[in-house]
């Protein structure tokens, strides 16, 4: 057992189930952001220059400028989701969900049990590819926000209010649905 992981758990909590990002898949992931990092950035650099018009004003972009800037902020960032997942780490006790991650520091998120209102398995095209799955958790939370409608003496007019589910991952495990059993078990007793 992590021995990090081991040092959050209350007195007699005992793991039940700990698995990480199928590494597989996290590789498959990474490989794909790369690719297409530097097929966009490489786009860019093969044009060179170009030419585009802005409200009637003939203008001339920096195709080299904009593919180095995609490249290195692409990198950044398909890096950096790579490392940080590499760290990620769960568990489940007869308690709750942990979930450690951070790449500079530890961080925790714990979820007990009676938070979790619904448990969902995804198993899509990646998912099938390497046989791992990602389990949803909603806690209840939501994001409200609103779509489209025009702005009528600085009001807002004819867009409509969205609420989205904010759910917690536990994303390319293996055996998704012996995990999303081990959790239903444990919300009905």
């Amino acid at each position: 057992m992590d021995q990090e992981i081991k040092r959050v758990l209350e007195s007699r909590e005992k793991v039940v189930w700990q698995g990480k990002i199928n590494r597989k898949a996290l590789t498959f992931g990474l490989i794909i952001g790369l690719v297409i990092v530097f097929i966009i950035g490489g786009i860019f650099i093969g044009i060179g220059s170009f030419s585009y018009n802005s409200n009637g004003i003939e203008k001339t972009g920096n195709g080299v400028l904009i593919g180095i800037i995609v490249l290195i902020i692409g990198l950044f960032i398909v890096l950096w989701n790579y490392f940080s997942s590499i760290v990620t780490e769960y568990a489940i006790t007869k308690k709750r969900v942990l979930i450690k991650t951070g790449i500079i520091g530890t961080d925790f998120k714990s979820i007990y049990f009676d938070q979790i209102q619904e448990v969902l398995v995804d198993v899509g095209l990646i998912g099938k590819i390497f046989k791992v799955g990602t389990i949803k958790l909603d806690t209840g939370k939501t994001n409200t926000y609103s779509t489209g409608g025009a702005k009528v003496k600085g009001v807002r007019v004819g867009g409509r209010v969205k609420t989205k589910v904010m759910y917690t991952y536990l994303r390319h495990i293996d055996k998704p649905y012996d995990v999303y059993k081990m959790v239903q078990s444990s919300l009905s007793s």
